[in-house]
């Protein structure tokens, strides 16, 4: 398994977060992740630090049902700049969500990694590397 230099995240509930984050560690793919409870934070932190090549993370994990700004509002603005980015950041979408439909309208974002359910596994994580 290959390690992972940064790892963002997004998620609401903290509960997930600490999942995620005792998941990763423990599978010892990162040791650097940052934990973020609102997407808008991590679109201003992408943008902030988008000539900063090490400061951008290698993966985030995106849940999709969030106050203020949900992963589908992330998802489309990303959409309107990660092209311009000099590195390919690594998208996931985590969710407790299994409605075909979201499944489905994940896949129309062609940067999206992979669509993954919650809670984090030993078995997911095995595809984030």
């Amino acid at each position: 398994m290959s390690l992972i230099n940064m790892i963002f995240i997004v998620d609401d509930d903290p509960i997930h977060q600490q999942i995620a984050r005792i998941m990763i560690e423990r599978q010892g793919i990162s040791t650097n992740i940052h934990v973020f409870s609102d997407a808008q934070d991590v679109l201003d932190h992408i943008r902030h630090h988008a000539e900063k090549v090490d400061s951008l993370p290698d993966l985030i994990l995106l849940d999709l049902n969030m106050p203020v700004m949900d992963g589908w509002e992330f998802l489309d603005e990303y959409t309107a700049f990660y092209q311009d980015l000099p590195k390919r950041i690594r998208i996931f979408v985590l969710t407790s969500s299994i409605d075909e439909k979201d499944k489905e309208r994940v896949r129309n974002y062609g940067f999206v990694s992979g669509y993954l359910t919650k809670p984090l596994s030993k078995d997911i994580i095995a595809h984030l590397s």
